[in-house]
């Protein structure tokens, strides 16, 4: 530690002096404060942020065993080392005053070799806590780094899993919505962006497609390129996991033609959806890549497949789930390998209830 400042409080100025005039053959560097008072202490410590505290215990007014008391309940004086000055001799006073915060206890009068061998472990002590806050800091800085890397890798119940449990093990998940999208010719447009315009579009779509899905309380998996994968009902396991889906989407399709106008560009997405049980975990221990699994997730990727630019294909299994709440186009049926024909619909617009038709007819004034 370079250049240490201490505080010396002591209402008595001869020995702040005598105190400084030894010190200074040590540290011929360091800044010295004065206290007078353990109002001044405390002032002077939230605002200097000493290495260290030579405190008197028999100050007026407000005692240094007082003061001792303040620095220790404040977290910006707590860790402060304090070497508590006193003319009491007795054993009780050391250990109340050490029990009560301070790391070292000087008698009175002040022999000068035992001030400066006390004050010399004390500031070794003050340099070896800074170093290790800052190593703190350096830490807990990296584990941020971790933390919103994990972020972007893991949806946020199985980074709690893992923080509890230390390990993330496979698990069906019953009864859920499959939500697949992507961008109509991403790779004949991205051919005539820069890679920093092609990146920064990408990030602003799916971080926008990620504050959607919190919305609607589903799960983005993973994203593939342009490619987007989320789920619906995986962790709060409601029965209207394939309404927020179906309201994901729509709300995912109304935002790329909202940027499209605020960015003068001509995105389209397809969005495939289907309705299901899949299996969900990592795949290999040496890298935390979380996906999901299984037939439901194969037809999901149908329905966005076969989807055409700006639609919303929806599965016969989604179908059957929010037909009460949505209007929708039956489409011919699609031969699939493995599967054969399979029923497909395109979401049209929501089954508004009366008063929701009312309004609806009202002038936009009178809403």
């Amino acid at each position: 530690m370079n250049a240490p400042k201490i505080l010396i409080a002591d209402d008595v100025d001869y020995l702040v002096e005598y105190m400084i005039s030894h010190l200074d053959k040590m540290l011929t560097d360091a800044t010295y404060f004065r206290a007078r008072n353990g109002y001044e202490v405390f002032t002077l410590a939230m605002r200097k942020q000493p290495d260290l505290i030579l405190l008197d215990w028999e100050m007026p007014e407000f005692s240094g065993m007082d003061a001792l008391q303040t620095l220790q309940a404040h977290q910006a004086t707590k860790d402060i080392p304090v070497i508590m000055v006193s003319g009491f001799t007795q054993p009780d006073h050391v250990r109340v005053a050490l029990e009560a915060g301070a790391i070292d206890y000087l008698k009175k009068p002040i022999e000068p070799d035992e001030l400066l061998a006390r004050v010399r472990t004390a500031i070794t002590l003050a340099n070896t806590l800074h170093q290790l806050r800052q190593q703190k800091k350096e830490l807990e800085n990296e584990q941020l780094k971790s933390n919103d890397l994990l972020k972007g890798l893991l949806p946020n119940e199985i980074l709690q899993t893992m923080k509890s449990t230390g390990e993330i093990a496979p698990r069906r998940f019953r009864n859920v919505t499959v939500i697949m999208t992507d961008l109509v010719d991403f790779t004949i447009k991205s051919q005539k962006m820069s890679p920093k315009r092609l990146l920064h579009e990408l990030q602003t779509i799916f971080s926008a497609f990620d504050q959607i899905t919190q919305k609607y309380n589903c799960t983005r998996i993973k994203t593939i390129g342009d490619a987007y994968l989320a789920v619906s009902g995986m962790w709060n396991n409601t029965s209207n996991h394939a309404l927020m889906a179906a309201k994901m989407a729509e709300r995912m399709r109304q935002y790329i033609i909202e940027h499209n106008h605020r960015h003068k560009i001509d995105w389209e997405i397809r969005i495939g959806i289907n309705s299901g049980d899949i299996v969900a975990g990592i795949v290999s221990d040496s890298n935390l890549s979380f996906d999901i699994f299984g037939d439901t997730v194969n037809t999901a990727s149908r329905m966005q497949s076969y989807s055409n630019p700006m639609q919303i294909n929806v599965s016969q299994n989604t179908y059957d789930l929010i037909r009460d709440h949505y209007y929708m186009i039956k489409r011919i049926s699609r031969k699939v390998k493995g599967k054969g024909a399979l029923n497909m619909y395109y979401l049209h617009r929501p089954v508004l209830s009366r008063l929701s038709r009312v309004k609806e007819l009202q002038p936009l004034s009178e809403i």
